[in-house]
């Protein structure tokens, strides 16, 4: 299901500063044309809905969770590998206006320590040199276009504001470019700040899950199961998976939850099946989200998962796209019709 009367507002609501770039986005890539670009985790495949409506595959075979707009308009994602039998490691993927997709990064096993997704308005890109109990530094590093790279905050782990290399990291599971030039980063459940001026400080303590997901021993941010996205003001926008819900971490340290999916099927499963957060954006006070199923994929072909939410000001919520099984669904139909016909028939039998 897709709603272009809904998708058509995105172009005129997205503000691209051409002095300061922020990172509006995890999980969900928005364009300035009015594309959305967002993954399908059950399913392996990039989808991309254009301006009109029109959902169409622009990668197959890639299993991906994070996904952040690029102050070039494209919008860039990372491959995961699915399991440790995979195949393929690890890698960057673009997506262009145009929905062409290519590899900045083609899939590897050892995959570079200083490639990120995370890239601002003059193609400076930035990563993390934790990689879970495997690294003795935690280190958040910033490289310019020639390759030059240097330690903007962090050294050994710890939890320690100061400034630079007077700072200390623990467990990174995520960070975000914001508008006024700052990085904001979830840290071992803390959000933290690091300023342009590499001064880092913590605004909020135990307010989002302390990751540890990641891939054993492989440097950089992959595989995690926080995203972190911000607003017009810097605030941080929290995408909870563990939680099953996303917040907005003010710069004061004030959380307010923006979506929290309804729980019926966690209490009656024990956890194991519902809804769960994989993504969001912020275009000025509406937030879009990303919701995937867990639990039975038969389930999630009927209902359709992922799905995609416009949440305005509000808090009223609008279904903008969902992603069924149409074969599925089909077979579904064509099983109930059969049923239902067998039980008139016996019905009119028994009269």
């Amino acid at each position: 299901m897709i709603r272009p009367a809904v998708l058509a507002g995105w172009l005129t609501a997205v503000a691209w500063p051409a002095a300061a770039f922020a990172q509006t986005g995890w999980g969900i890539g928005v364009q300035p044309n009015g594309g959305i670009v967002f993954c399908d985790r059950a399913r392996g495949t990039v989808w991309r809905i254009d301006a009109d409506g029109h959902r169409s595959a622009v990668a197959a075979g890639v299993t991906c969770r994070a996904v952040v707009p690029d102050p070039d308009g494209s919008v860039r994602g990372e491959s995961i590998p699915g399991d440790v039998t995979t195949a393929l490691g690890a890698g960057v993927w673009q997506i262009d206006s145009s929905g062409a997709m290519q590899w900045v990064t083609p899939p590897t096993h050892a995959p570079a320590p200083d490639i990120w997704l995370i890239r601002d308005a003059l193609g400076r890109t930035y990563s993390w040199t934790g990689s879970g109990a495997g690294s003795a530094r935690s280190e958040i590093l910033q490289r310019d276009e020639t390759g030059a790279t240097m330690v903007l905050a962090g050294s050994e782990w710890g939890q320690r504001d100061g400034v630079g290399a007077m700072a200390s990291f623990g467990n990174v599971a995520g960070f975000a470019l914001a508008p006024d030039g700052s990085i904001v980063v979830a840290d071992s459940g803390n959000i933290r700040r690091v300023s342009p001026l590499q001064n880092v400080q913590t605004e909020a303590r135990g307010v989002v899950t302390n990751s540890r997901v990641g891939l054993i021993n492989t440097p950089g941010l992959w595989g995690r199961e926080l995203g972190v996205a911000t607003d017009g003001t810097g605030a941080a926008v929290v995408v909870d998976s563990a939680a099953g819900r996303i917040v907005r971490v003010g710069r004061d340290g004030q959380v307010t939850p923006i979506w929290e999916p309804a729980r019926l099927a966690q209490r009656v499963s024990g956890g194991r099946w519902g809804w769960r957060p994989a993504g969001v954006a912020v275009l000025g006070s509406t937030y879009y989200v990303l919701d995937e199923w867990m639990g039975p994929a038969l389930l999630a072909d009927l209902i359709g998962s992922p799905r995609l939410s416009q949440v305005d000001r509000n808090g009223r919520v609008t279904r903008i796209a969902t992603v069924p099984d149409w074969t599925v669904r089909a077979a579904a139909a064509a099983l109930g019709f059969i049923v239902a016909s067998l039980l008139w028939a016996r019905r009119q039998r028994g009269s």
